[in-house]
């Protein structure tokens, strides 16, 4: 009884299958009107008003054929996006960027045969949070394979629509000229393949995508790629070539949570992804597949934005684009020296930069916040240092030897600074005299105050261990009690405590904005970030901000500030480290061998902890002792924690990469076991 069941199913299946088939063929052939006519008059021209008709029509005909799948056919047991088959094991979907055709030369036109497979597969999403999801793909990829042929090629396409996918699909290439680029001809069921050819009339860097409706849907779940139609003779060599695709994915869930993903019809239509990606994945172009060149080399990117909805602003931090091969055009000269090139949805761009530096170079949408939605890639690029491009610390006289010194101000700016150098007091006990001064008319007995402010070393809740100091240098830190307020152009200043005395802070302006016009506790040193200081408003460089007070008008004496410090540098959790929107609760903290420490993000921000000095912006920022192993603990969102056992013994320094520039970094202190001391 039950196999005449799956006989009944398989024969209505096949039933369906061949109905759909039929009806399908007959659109395709006679009424999928893109807007013009193939010739030998296989299809007739449609009215706008019919081809309104037949697009519905072809609609409600795909959500017939998904509604038919899903209760006719006894094997199948759900469609969408969300679909998986509980046994399914993620696969990798990320397109390798080195995976690009060889160059086609200088060579005569000829046919070109393609094949793509319209396959749905579970894939990882976000390898760091374990995330999966079900893309839709050209051959298992996303992107789809890098196709590349030459002005003149005559071009064959065949899709095959893979017999396990729950969607009809097709293929829509912006370089074929026809009806919707070939998607009239293409609409395939699974199991089934279609075939239809075009002429490469046009050079130039073009998108290709599935154009099955809702076709917004089959985009944002990864069916996309390139198509590189070279001109006649080829394009000029280049030393790496690259295949990079920026892409939208839409999940029900926030970014971060763990497990299977559904797709959002509600988000695509909201144009609000939880996730920008390259070439399908979070970190697939980070750490799966981090893009090598060395120095002297010249670099392609072939670029697109899939889309469906976003602009990409693509930038490489620390390089320019040499050559922008605009929206992908190689019949128009390309824009030179560009440092941001804005590359719309549905279109590309050909990219070019020479490698001048060694060092980690991130390229990213500079639509920043884009970064902490997955969207990352590197150019790791190898060779000898240049000094004479960058490099550390003052001109270098030997390198502008003979080269009159200007300035690159007004005259009256350079002037002021030059007299605020000038009249600046020099030496070890600068700082100290500044600190002494910082509360003298509060109510805090001068001792107190001059122990507590004064105090090197000093971060709420941290565990220094002995010979730290010595160990790592680092400016003296100062504590300062005043009110936070920020002056129109920007700037944020301290006033300190019942005192007159102004200073400007800097390098923390979120914690600034949000604790704006209160009395707060500021740590950091005395010094600054930016080239030029204001020479009549010292600054101070400022590592955490705690509230003291909501508003600046509240009097506070000195035992109400001690009560407030106390519970402020009350110790955490044995081997617990917050973190605050720009930093790690404690900065240090010192555990024995084989404990283990527990990092909580408990800000609004998303934050990373990394030892690893291939990943860090600068390789100071981060250290490992000899024998231990780097770490990453991939993007922590709020709430998230990772935690690391420390076996060896030794100085961590790590950072949180998304912010390094703005000081979020860190020192775990690991001392030697008891029992292996005693043993000692």
């Amino acid at each position: 009884m039950m196999m005449d069941q799956y006989r009944r199913a398989g024969t209505k299946e096949q039933e369906r299958r061949s109905a759909v088939t039929e009806v399908i063929a007959t659109v395709g052939d006679a009424s999928y009107d893109f807007g013009g006519s193939p010739s030998g008059g296989y299809m007739t021209t449609r009215t706008h008003y019919r081809f309104l008709d037949v697009q519905v029509f072809l609609n409600l005909l795909l959500i017939v054929f998904l509604i038919a799948g899903t209760n006719g056919a006894v094997a199948e047991t759900s469609t969408h996006a969300g679909h998986v088959n509980g046994t399914a094991k993620p696969v990798d979907v990320v397109r390798d960027p080195t995976d690009v055709p060889p160059a086609v030369g200088d060579r005569k036109p000829t046919v070109v045969h393609v094949t793509l497979a319209a396959e749905e597969v579970v894939g990882t999403l976000d390898p760091s949070a374990g995330t999966t999801y079900r893309y839709w793909t050209f051959n298992g990829k996303v992107p789809g394979p890098m196709i590349r042929v030459r002005q003149g090629d005559t071009v064959e396409v065949t899709l095959r629509n893979d017999a396990s996918s729950h969607m009809a699909h097709s293929v829509d290439f912006h370089a074929a000229l026809g009806p919707g680029g070939g998607a009239a001809f293409t609409q395939t069921i699974p199991g089934q393949s279609k075939t239809f050819t075009f002429q490469a009339t046009t050079p130039g860097l073009f998108v290709y995508h599935c154009g099955t409706p809702m076709i917004a849907e089959h985009i944002a779940n990864g069916m996309y790629g390139l198509i590189l139609v070279e001109p006649e003779g080829g394009l000029p060599p280049a030393d790496r070539e690259y295949y990079v695709m920026q892409g939208e994915i839409y999940t029900t869930a926030a970014k971060g949570k763990t497990g299977m993903q559904q797709f959002s019809d509600a988000k695509l239509m909201d144009e609000s992804p939880e996730y920008f990606v390259f070439n399908g994945a979070v970190d697939a172009l980070t750490k799966t597949h981090p893009m090598q060149a060395k120095v002297g080399e010249t670099v392609r990117v072939f670029f697109g934005d899939a889309g469906p909805n976003d602009t990409s602003s693509l930038h490489v931090v620390g390089e320019i684009f040499t050559r922008d091969y605009l929206l992908g055009s190689l019949t128009s000269p390309p824009l030179t020296s560009i440092q941001t090139a804005s590359v719309p949805p549905g279109a590309a761009a050909i990219l070019e930069f020479k490698a001048s530096i060694p060092g980690q170079f991130p390229m990213m949408d500079h639509a920043m916040a884009r970064m902490a939605k997955g969207l990352m890639a590197t150019f790791q690029i190898s060779g000898a240092e240049n000094a004479t491009l960058m490099h550390p610390g003052p001109v270098v006289d030997s390198i502008v030897l003979g080269s009159p010194r200007v300035s690159g101000m007004t005259q009256a700016d350079a002037m002021s600074s030059l007299r605020e150098a000038e009249s600046t007091p020099t030496g070890a006990g600068t700082a100290m005299a500044e600190t002494v001064a910082v509360d003298s008319g509060s109510e805090m007995p001068m001792p107190d105050m001059m122990e507590h402010a004064a105090k090197p070393g000093h971060a709420h809740g941290a565990n220094h261990a002995h010979g730290l100091a010595a160990a790592e240098a680092e400016p003296s830190l100062t504590e300062l009690n005043g009110c936070l307020t920020l002056a129109n152009d920007g700037k944020a200043m301290l006033q300190l405590l019942q005192s007159s005395r102004i200073y400007r802070v800097e390098a923390r302006p979120l914690l600034f904005s949000q604790n704006a016009n209160r009395l707060v506790h500021v740590t950091g040193y005395f010094g600054s970030v930016v080239e030029v200081e204001d020479p009549h408003v010292r600054s101070f460089v400022v590592r955490t901000v705690d509230e003291l007070a909501p508003n600046c008008s509240v009097k506070l004496s000195a035992a109400a500030i001690r009560k407030t410090l106390a519970k402020l540098t009350e110790p955490v959790a044995q081997g617990t480290v917050g973190m605050t929107d720009m930093g790690f609760v404690p900065a240090a903290i010192t555990v024995n061998a084989g404990d283990k420490v527990v990092w909580k993000n408990s800000s609004p921000v998303i934050h990373n902890v990394v030892d690893d000095a291939s990943k860090a912006l600068s390789v100071v920022d981060v250290k490992l002792p000899s024998g231990a192993r780097p770490f990453d603990s991939g993007l922590l969102q709020p709430g998230q924690s990772f935690s690391r056992v420390f076996t060896e013994p030794g100085v961590y320094r790590y950072v949180c990469t998304l912010h390094e520039g703005s000081g979020m970094k860190g020192v775990v202190v690991v001392r030697p076991s008891p029992l292996l001391a005693a043993r000692r």
